[in-house]
């Protein structure tokens, strides 16, 4: 007795749709960047830091944010940290910020190791 006929086409589209769906939702495990504050482009008045959701929970030891100035040097020396109420949530506090363009450059590693980066600027008035 077979316990399962394989040249079923039912049982193929199920078999199918069950492997297409794992598939898809480990690509959702990335760490794609939702929204930031300040947003990319935004003129900002004395920011005191930079703040980025995400969709996917971070691994605080692999994620982070850098902020450069205009001539590409560090205008942060402190370190970002991944929030601890909400692991989809980073921040960089931010010194009191000269008028100007900066830029951010960010890194987001999901828990299960994905890795994303990206960069936005923002004027400081």
């Amino acid at each position: 007795m077979k316990l399962f006929d394989f040249s079923s086409p039912a049982l193929r589209a199920l078999i199918s749709g069950a492997l297409a769906l794992a598939v898809s939702s480990s690509a959702f495990a990335h760490a794609h960047l939702i929204s930031s504050t300040p947003a990319a482009n935004a003129d900002a008045i004395a920011p005191t830091e930079v703040t980025i959701h995400f969709t996917e929970p971070l691994e605080p030891a692999f994620s982070k944010i850098t902020l450069a100035d205009t001539s590409g040097k560090p205008a942060v020396t402190a370190a970002s940290a991944v929030d601890g109420q909400d692991a989809r949530v980073m921040r960089l506090a931010l010194p009191q910020l000269d008028a100007g363009r900066y830029a951010v450059h960010w890194v987001g590693v999901a828990t299960d190791g994905h890795r994303t980066q990206g960069d936005f600027a923002f004027n400081v008035k």
